[in-house]
């Protein structure tokens, strides 16, 4: 009899009860009770999760608009209060006509004689008059608010710069009055 020789069986792989015989990757996780199997497979979780943070930012908008709206309505008796309050901390303009002899001398110079009252400012402690031109007579480009003064050099009726230009005005004045003061005309 010739010599065979014997191979051993292949060796088998022993597979553990339940494992695969390959790597398999993790199983999900089990589904809570309150899910549905058609949940699970047409909504998934980042829908989810997106819906929830869309109503938790409109309930918090909602509740900031709220906050900030009841917060606005602060009455007008405030705000009147601040306006009268800062109108008193300004410093103001002396009045224009300070005696009695300045007021006569307005009404004299008036081509009629009368000086009409516009209002009585009782907290100011003012009276303000209303004085009214033909608009020929008044030849400068006047508009509501504008002061009107005498050029000091030509002696026309001028706008009187106001804000800062009417403060460089005042200042460049007062430094030519200086000027002659001390050098001469």
């Amino acid at each position: 009899m010739p010599a065979t020789r014997q191979t051993a069986p292949p060796a088998r792989r022993v597979a553990l009860r339940g494992a695969a015989p390959y790597p398999q990757a993790a199983l999900p996780p089990a589904p809570e009770p309150w899910q549905s199997r058609a949940m699970r497979r047409f909504v998934p979780l980042w829908a989810l999760q997106f819906v929830i943070g869309l109503i938790v930012v409109i309930v918090v908008s909602i509740v900031a608009i709220g906050a900030i709206s009841s917060a606005s309505k602060i009455p007008g008796e405030f705000f009147d209060a601040v306006g009268r309050t800062v109108h008193n901390a300004l410093p103001k303009e002396g009045p224009d006509l300070a005696t009695d002899a300045d007021v006569r001398a307005v009404i004299r110079a008036l081509p009629n004689g009368k000086l009409r009252v516009a209002s009585v400012v009782a907290e100011d402690d003012v009276v303000v008059f209303t004085v009214t031109a033909k608009r020929s007579a008044v030849k400068a480009a006047v508009g509501p608010g504008d002061q009107l003064r005498l050029n000091r050099d030509t002696g026309e009726v001028e706008i009187a710069p106001q804000g800062i230009p009417g403060l460089l005005d005042q200042l460049r004045q007062q430094m030519d009055d200086l000027r002659k003061r001390f050098f001469g005309p």
